[in-house]
């Protein structure tokens, strides 16, 4: 990948990220979505944006709301950037950051049912105490 795509990957992550908090008033798009990543085909004419979109029970509906708003706000983003164009937008659910907690919420329902570790006085650094 290119060092000028790498940067307008980013521009676009941040400037998306900017529209959809402040001026998208769609009422299907009511979740809390987060970027995750923006991946811009090498002609840069496509970019497939994917994101997470909390709390679950409203995925369908928020991806249905900014599939439908696309070009709303590939239009605004274009506002914000200093280029001439942008790449057409596709968004898709990116299921890694429910991964990631399903991970860490098994990780924490173990360490809540084992019980502590006791010391081994064997695999101690003190010397042993002398009568």
């Amino acid at each position: 990948m290119s060092h000028r795509i790498a940067q307008i990957e980013a521009t676009l992550k941040k400037a998306i990220a900017e529209v959809l908090q402040r001026d998208i008033a769609d009422p299907r798009i009511d979740a809390f979505i987060s970027i995750t990543k923006v991946k811009i085909t090498e002609d840069m004419a496509n970019a497939t944006i994917s994101v997470s979109i909390m709390p679950e029970e409203k995925e369908s509906k928020n991806i249905h709301g900014l599939q439908h708003a696309t070009k709303h706000i590939r239009t605004l983003v274009l506002k914000k950037m200093a280029t001439r164009t942008v790449p057409r937008f596709r968004f898709v659910l990116d299921p890694s950051l429910k991964k990631e907690s399903a991970v860490h919420e098994a990780i924490r329902r173990a360490e809540e049912k084992t019980p502590p570790v006791a010391a081994d006085p064997a695999e101690s650094n003190d010397p042993p105490a002398q009568e």
